[in-house]
């Protein structure tokens, strides 16, 4: 959903705006606001990103929902001073601008650090039937699970429980042999009890 028309006719009972730009933001926060309709940001990042949202959350009427932001999990961040949650909350800054300062010096050093390249690996999903779907997993589609339009996937559900595993690659022929066979099928699917 797009948070745009459905909203006005009630078809969810809140909304998450994942990594909307600053601008959309405050315009759909104005929708939510004027429907009462409670909301929520996602927007990952360090404590520079976590500040912004804090002070959009802190702004706007009904974004009343938790947000998400992974700051807490980053070892290194370019700010001089984290700030930490208290039972699950944090303060928003009343300093000028965001109310964080920049760390320079770290700031440089991140910049200059190269990330490891991640391998591509196997996604295997079983269903409550025991239906098996192999996929790649791409580091450089790392939304394809959430977007149907980027891949043939059977449609998940909560009607349609499921677990998964990941299958880095371990050298073995069988490995190989299955990753060939999703390069060439785009998903592969097995019935419950048959051989993969």
């Amino acid at each position: 959903m797009g948070a745009t028309f459905e909203v006005v006719r009630r078809a969810a009972d809140g909304y998450m705006l994942g990594h909307a730009k600053i601008g959309t933001a405050i315009r759909k926060a104005g929708l939510f606001g004027e429907l009462d309709l409670p909301f929520m940001l996602q927007n990952v990042g360090g404590e520079i990103t976590r500040t912004m949202t804090s002070h959009m959350h802190a702004a706007f009427k009904t974004a009343t929902w938790h947000t998400h932001c992974d700051a807490e999990t980053w070892r290194d961040d370019v700010v001089t001073k984290r700030i930490d949650p208290i039972n699950g909350l944090i303060p928003v800054p009343e300093k000028p601008g965001l109310g964080v300062s920049i760390d320079r010096e770290q700031l440089e050093r991140l910049k200059k650090q190269k990330l490891p390249k991640q391998a591509k690996w196997i996604i295997k999903t079983t269903y409550k039937n025991g239906t098996r779907m192999y996929n790649i997993a791409n580091p450089d589609e790392s939304i394809f699970m959430v977007r149907p339009d980027r891949r043939k996937l059977l449609p998940f559900s909560y009607d349609a429980p499921l677990s998964s595993e990941w299958w880095d690659d371990d050298g073995s022929k069988r490995y190989r042999e299955m990753f060939e066979r999703i390069t060439k099928q785009g998903v592969v699917l097995v019935k419950p009890g048959a051989k993969d």
